[in-house]
């Protein structure tokens, strides 16, 4: 999923599979939804040039898992940002129906602290 979600020339309907119809993404204390999310998914597409996940950290057990994970965004000027996120996920009947994260700059500029939600 993570490498679909950073190929911004991936379909977003096979992005979106991976998820229940119930989909539920806190970010920061912000609530989105599945149509959220993909509004999310082509907000960072017309807004970045590239991102990329790194995995820093995993837990899986059974139907939760949980990552420690940096997102480093370029934006089409060039300028460079790293999110650091903490993130907890869980599964039903093998598809994601949750996803809590909280989100800290790293470096960054100003209105980067949003780029986990924007829409």
């Amino acid at each position: 999923m993570f490498a679909m979600f950073t190929d911004f020339g991936s379909d977003l309907d096979a992005l979106t599979a991976f998820m229940t119809p119930d989909y539920r993404q806190l970010v920061d204390g912000r609530e989105m939804n599945l149509a959220d999310f993909r509004a999310h998914a082509l907000a960072l597409r017309d807004g970045l040039s590239s991102l990329e996940i790194e995995i820093l950290h995993l837990v899986c057990e059974t139907d939760r898992a949980a990552t420690v994970h940096l997102a480093s965004a370029i934006r089409p000027c060039g300028a460079r940002s790293v999110i650091r996120v903490v993130a907890f996920y869980q599964f039903r009947d093998g598809r994601l129906c949750l996803v809590d994260e909280l989100t800290r700059v790293q470096e960054g500029h100003e209105g980067d602290d949003a780029l986990g939600s924007l829409q």
